[in-house]
């Protein structure tokens, strides 16, 4: 189980880096530009999660992870500048990083041994902070503040884990792969549907 929550941490970090990258080639940023967006998407909400809990960060403990992630936004770079990158790429690709973090974050919480409740909040924000500053230096609207379903599928995958670690009537192995489709599955609906939350209206006067 440990192993498997190691992979899938390398493997999130790997996407939310690269489509740290996208957003940077969307806004025409150079080298440096996109690699510090591809390290602040990869590791902003595993940092938050780590500083708002009290332990140390990960990435400072185990300084590979940025160093993937740098290494991510380098090749990214080079890679997006001879083949045309679609802004649906990013989402499905942002789709598959929420996904991963959230369950990771959700997972590592537990482990901490901090309520169901702090473990759903934690997951949440593992999963959404990272891209939630990436769009703030895009100068965007983030994702998470948008009418599109995207919080509401890392709350779904975050209280899916919660729920079946509780039961404890499947693997953890088994637990974790539901939950990521849980997050995954209702994040590509929703932007296959173009599904979206009610937006808060003012009532003209």
């Amino acid at each position: 189980m440990e192993q498997l929550l190691h992979w899938c941490d390398l493997i999130g970090i790997v996407i939310f880096a690269f489509t740290g990258v996208l957003a940077a080639g969307h806004k025409q940023m150079d080298l440096f530009g996109a690699v510090v967006l591809a390290c602040v998407t990869a590791t902003g909400g595993g940092t938050t999660r780590d500083m708002i809990l009290n332990v140390p960060v990960f990435w400072l403990s185990d300084s590979y992870y940025l160093w993937i992630a740098a290494a991510t936004g380098v090749i990214s770079f080079y890679l997006i500048r001879y083949l045309q990158v679609p802004m649906r790429l990013l989402m499905i690709a942002d789709a598959a990083g929420l996904a991963v973090f959230v369950v990771i974050g959700t997972q590592k919480v537990l482990d901490l041994g901090h309520t169901p409740a702090i473990a759903i909040v934690m997951g949440v924000m593992t999963g959404t902070f990272g891209g939630l500053i990436r769009d703030i230096l895009c100068g965007d609207i983030p994702l998470l503040l948008r009418r599109e379903i995207y919080a509401t599928a890392a709350l779904s995958g975050a209280a899916a884990l919660v729920i079946l670690d509780d039961i404890q009537a499947l693997p953890g192995e088994a637990v974790v792969a539901i939950a990521v489709f849980v997050t995954l599955g209702i994040r590509l609906a929703a932007l296959r549907w173009n599904l979206s939350a009610p937006i808060a209206r003012m009532r003209p006067d």
